[in-house]
């Protein structure tokens, strides 16, 4: 069953990769995969920010609200003399695609130090809005933390709840952990655990286009516009960039280099590769700090001319 997998093993040591668990996917099927150690639930870092996109899916379809709803409008606190002109026009739809107009991520202002109470959404209304909301990419955590907030503010339910009856339970996943913020809301760009299998099982569903075991859990259209550019990337400059990381953003997911696919991308190298045209469905979990992209490249390197 993993003779699919050999030439990827392989690399994997060649390159000295901190791969843990690889689970592929096709038709529907684990076909193969390989554990490098015992597998276990994981931080899944920023592929935890595809769930909170489906929740934001799922939510609007429930009628909570909208993708052109204005962000300030959610929180009549923020002062009128800081809701400046760009502040005031910041969407949904922008927060979804990283388009909120900042140049910087205000989460890398927060104090991490244990104890260390700060408002992820106070840093996100300080920010300077510097761009039209909507224009420049910015990858920035702290547009995905206020949908997390701004779920439980008009559903009444955290995030991890909200999806655990929509999501983790049709999907027989056990409610899993998911880290919170100094205010108690879970962070949304980060924070959650699952096992490679699990989240497998959720690539699955989004290339089902959110049908699972004949059940519609998210909106195919949704699903459609998260996984289509809504946001352009070509000036997305960071150090480890390649050309998967310049073919667009769309809803709190990444499209590749490799046409007509898309994937969850986290640090250390957590993928979820979702390839329609070969009906599949690659999951890496890992902990490689120094060559994360290497191992997104294992799939076009060894497995995508196997599929």
């Amino acid at each position: 069953m993993n003779n699919l997998l050999n030439d990827l093993v392989l690399s994997v040591e060649k390159q000295n990769l901190q791969v843990l668990n690889v689970v592929v996917r096709q038709d529907g099927r684990i076909i193969a995969r390989h554990d490098f150690v015992e597998e276990a639930p994981v931080l899944l870092y920023s592929v935890s920010k595809t769930f909170t996109s489906m929740a934001a899916g799922i939510a609007m379809d429930e009628g909570y609200f909208c993708l052109h709803d204005r962000v300030v409008d959610f929180f009549p606190d923020v002062p009128q003399a800081q809701a400046i002109s760009y502040l005031k026009r910041v969407t949904i739809h922008d927060l979804l695609c990283m388009g909120t107009g900042h140049a910087e991520c205000p989460v890398t202002k927060a104090d991490w130090e244990n104890g260390k109470s700060w408002d992820i959404c106070q840093l996100f209304f300080n920010e300077p809005f510097v761009y039209e909301p909507g224009t420049h990419f910015t990858y920035d955590n702290s547009a995905t933390y206020m949908l997390s907030k701004i779920i439980g503010l008009i559903t009444g339910t955290r995030l991890d709840n909200y999806l655990d009856k929509r999501i983790f339970q049709p999907l027989g996943i056990p409610k899993p952990r998911w880290d919170t913020c100094p205010q108690g809301i879970p962070q949304g760009f980060s924070g959650l655990y699952l096992t490679a299998e699990q989240l497998s099982c959720f690539g699955q569903l989004i290339l089902d286009r959110g049908v699972w075991n004949g059940k519609p859990l998210i909106p195919a259209n949704y699903i459609e516009q998260a996984a289509s550019v809504q946001i352009k990337t070509s000036d997305f400059n960071k150090s480890f960039a390649t050309a998967d990381h310049h073919q667009g953003y769309g809803y709190q997911m990444w499209m590749n280099s490799y046409p007509n696919s898309f994937r969850m991308d986290g640090l250390y190298g957590q993928y979820v590769v979702i390839l329609p045209d070969r009906n599949a469905v690659i999951t890496f979990v890992s902990n490689e700090p120094e060559n994360m992209t290497g191992v997104l490249e294992l799939t076009w390197n060894t497995l995508i001319d196997k599929l």
